[in-house]
């Protein structure tokens, strides 16, 4: 099987990590890429911004079989839409359902319409009725959760629990970049439990699960400072109920999916479900994505031994053996836990500043060479350097992924690895603290 993966991100070098290992893999196309990928596939030699028609022109004098977007933004401007339009199947939505990422707004709205238990919301168009919106709510429920309802990177939500907070969100909205994904603001109230994500793998044949993770969003230890796109991650989630995945099946996918079909969306892709889980209310859904998230990618693919890209084939309409299908789909096995940290620039989530930036040399990423080890480096803002290095750039950099018979074990490697990189690049940020509690909990 000949697969081009969109993306350069860590999310893509993880999924590049996981095609590369797969027995079903013949040749992997990377555009566009980074620099610490090129053990894994071939980089193809496009401009950063090549059109869609030239990807499936490309794709085409390749003999492609498979594409494979891993961000969202190709995806919410119609990548998948071109591709099966030209006859190649693409593994990601088209751009109609990759609206319910794209889209806060249709999300909330497609959640009610299905009866998605979610949280109350209204919409705002401008930054005086955001405020007043999130003042009314603050005062009746004692805090808010502000979003912008266009792409992000991740860092558009604001959870407000005083009038301090809320001012700063609508700086952070209507005053910066931001401004454009904020047209619409989504304003609701804020759910109470434990957050985590499911994911799944939808296309032909129905859904096969990837599990649960935990992603730390706070930029700062004990959840404090900014949201981020995520400093951190954990996999499986131990504290949830042996019926969650059931549950959130039955009561978020299948009606997901029913409504979308109601309306003639056919979803392929993965589906990320942003979730908040109480014992007295259950799943209640905080946000959809249409793709992997990041680092919840790279905890996934450390985490599990089967072969995504024969999920991923199957579900695209691809044919592929029943047995090598079958083991792929199968449930886990192995009791392993994995812990994700993310060593970031110093200006990051909001900054710009360049300063700190080191090179790093290939060999901490070795992809191949290092598989069947439990811990693996994938990067992320990073660029080629001289002499086989990798230059670290600005936002989330690098992402230190590992498995352990615990979480404390995995945590231990984790930080370890995260320690060797630190005397490289003294300018990077992390938290201390991710998975600290679940492993004081189970371990």
């Amino acid at each position: 099987m000949r697969v081009l993966l969109i993306g350069k991100g860590g999310r893509e070098h993880a999924l590049a990590w996981k095609l590369a290992g797969s027995p079903l893999l013949t040749q992997l196309y990377i555009w566009p890429g980074h620099a610490a990928m090129q053990d894994l596939g071939e980089r193809l030699e496009l401009p950063a911004d090549a059109s869609f028609a030239t990807l499936v022109e490309v794709a085409r004098d390749l003999a492609v079989d498979l594409v494979v977007s891993g961000p969202e933004a190709p995806l919410s401007e119609g990548l998948a839409d071109v591709f099966r339009q030209a006859g190649i199947p693409v593994f990601g939505p088209v751009k109609a359902a990759a609206a319910l990422e794209a889209s806060k707004a249709f999300a909330k709205e497609t959640m009610r319409r299905a009866g998605i238990p979610t949280a109350a919301y209204e919409l705002a168009m401008d930054e005086g009725s955001c405020r007043e919106l999130a003042d009314r709510m603050l005062r009746s429920s004692g805090g808010v959760v502000l979003k912008a309802s266009g792409l992000a990177a991740g860092k558009g939500v604001f959870v407000c629990r005083n009038a301090a907070d809320v001012e700063e969100g609508l700086r952070h909205l209507y005053h910066t970049g931001m401004r454009d994904a904020a047209r619409t603001v989504v304003v609701e109230q804020m759910l109470i439990g434990r957050e985590c994500s499911y994911f799944t793998f939808i296309g032909a044949g129905g859904a096969a699960g990837l599990g649960f993770a935990v992603d730390f969003k706070r930029l700062e230890d004990d959840d404090r400072g900014p949201n981020t796109g995520g400093m951190g991650c954990y996999a499986p989630v131990t504290w949830l109920p042996a019926d969650a995945e059931q549950q959130v099946v039955e009561q978020v996918v299948e009606p997901l999916l029913a409504t979308l079909k109601a309306d003639g969306i056919d979803y392929r892709g993965c589906l990320y479900v942003g979730l908040m889980w109480s014992p007295e209310k259950g799943p209640q859904v905080v946000e959809f994505n249409v793709r992997l998230g990041d680092p919840e990618a790279e905890v996934l693919a450390v985490l599990d031994d089967r072969d995504w890209l024969a999920v991923m084939a199957a579900k695209s309409g691809l044919r592929v053996p029943g047995d090598v299908y079958r083991a792929a789909t199968a449930p886990l096995t192995q009791a392993q836990r994995a812990v994700a940290v993310v060593m970031a620039s110093a200006a990051y989530p909001f900054g710009t500043e360049t300063t700190g930036q080191v090179d790093l040399p290939m060999a901490l990423f070795a992809c191949l060479a290092t598989r069947g080890q439990a811990t693996q480096v994938f990067g992320a803002a990073v660029r080629a350097a001289p002499g086989n290095a990798v230059a670290t750039g600005n936002g989330r950099v690098l992402v230190v992924a590992t498995r352990g018979e615990s979480y404390d074990a995995a945590r231990k490697q984790a930080y370890a690895k995260v320690s060797e990189l630190a005397k490289h690049w003294p300018a990077a940020r992390w938290r201390t603290d991710i998975g600290k509690r679940v492993a004081s909990e189970v371990d």
